[in-house]
C-alpha cells in the first residue's frame, strides 16, 4: 500500500531546505530510504518525491505553495530535508536533479496541463531563462 504525505512547511537555512509534513501516523520502526526520483501530479499541482520501505512507496507531494522553497533548493543549491515526526530528517537525494529536469520538460508543454504547465513557467522560469 502506498502512503501519501503532503508537505506543509518549509525553514530555509544557511546549508539546506527542511520541508516538515503530515507524518504523525507513519510509524516510527519504519525504515525509509530517499528513490532519488520525482513524478508529477498534475491535477494536483503538486512534485511527488518517493521514498521507499522495504515492502512499498511513500508519495511526499509538493503543493504549489511549497514550490518557492523548491526553488531556493534549486538556484541556491541547498540540501533538501524531510522532517519526520517519528524519524530523523531524511535527506531528500536527487530531488535538485529531478526538479531541473521535470522542469526543463513541463514549460511550454501542455502535455502537463495547461495550468501545471503555467504555474511552472510562473514560479520557475527564472530559473530556465
Amino acid at each position: 500500500m502506498t502512503t501519501r504525505l503532503e508537505v506543509t512547511s518549509s525553514e530555509i537555512f544557511e546549508d539546506r531546505v527542511e520541508f516538515g509534513s503530515n507524518s504523525e501516523n507513519l510509524s516510527g520502526d519504519v525504515s525509509l530510504a530517499p528513490s532519488e526520483q520525482v513524478l508529477v501530479d498534475s491535477d494536483a499541482l503538486s512534485f511527488i518525491y518517493i521514498l521507499e520501505t522495504t515492502d512499498s512507496f511513500i508519495y511526499v507531494s509538493f503543493p504549489k505553495e511549497q514550490w518557492n522553497a523548491l526553488k531556493t533548493v534549486i538556484t541556491e543549491e541547498k540540501d533538501a530535508f524531510l522532517k519526520l515526526s517519528n524519524h530523523e530528517p531524511l535527506s531528500l537525494k536527487g530531488l535538485k536533479w529531478e526538479l531541473e529536469y521535470l522542469i526543463e520538460n513541463i514549460s511550454g508543454n501542455a502535455n502537463y496541463g495547461n495550468e501545471m504547465m503555467k504555474s511552472v513557467e510562473e514560479i520557475f522560469q527564472p530559473i530556465n531563462g
